[in-house]
């Protein structure tokens, strides 16, 4: 297993998408004094995380009150290159009160993906196939940021995820430029 990856306390955190709609990678960046990293994730958990993080801030908000710091969602912003360490299958929220900084915890694996793995591997595993196995728990990477900042890029996200493809007013599916065959009309 690699060992997790932490940028303790980031100095820049973004998030958005590359490419034309429809056919856009979304990514989570961040930035800290031990380097860059960048995480390719699903549209959907770009949408989710902006939603979780502004409603899971303004939770703790009242036991730990924010300072009247705002960052504009071009904060926010993703930096070339976009080359992702890995894929993102969950993504976790914390806090840390002493330090007033909140955790975002980016997995390569959930444990689902353990579980299937379990079923799928029956027997006695050789020497290089317990090697293998260690090697498959994936990515962790821990990124620590203010709450400016995560606000800043939920914003951002919120924006990348609605400047997607206009949805079919009528079967909710995205409408390409082209043309859309909505299911309803048949």
């Amino acid at each position: 297993m690699p060992d997790p990856i932490e940028l303790d306390p980031v100095e820049e955190l973004a998030t958005g998408a590359v490419g034309e709609p429809g056919h856009r990678a979304f990514y989570i960046q961040a930035r800290g004094d031990s380097g860059r990293l960048t995480v390719l994730v699903e549209k959907e958990q770009v949408a989710l995380l902006a939603t979780e993080a502004v409603a899971f801030l303004d939770r703790i908000a009242d036991q730990y009150p924010e300072r009247p710091i705002t960052l504009p969602s071009s904060a926010a912003e993703l930096r070339e290159p976009t080359v992702p360490l890995f894929r993102a299958r969950l993504i976790g929220l914390g806090f840390d009160p002493e330090r007033e900084l909140v955790l975002i915890e980016l997995r390569e694996r959930s444990s689902e993906d353990e579980d299937e793995d379990e079923d799928v591997a029956i027997g006695e595993a050789t020497g290089d196939e317990a090697e293998r196995d260690e090697d498959e728990e994936g990515y962790v990477a821990r990124l620590y940021a203010t709450r400016p900042q995560v606000r800043a890029m939920a914003a951002r996200g919120a924006e990348a995820v609605a400047g997607g493809r206009p949805l079919c007013p009528l079967c909710d599916m995205p409408m390409d430029p082209a043309g859309h065959r909505c299911p309803r009309w048949n």
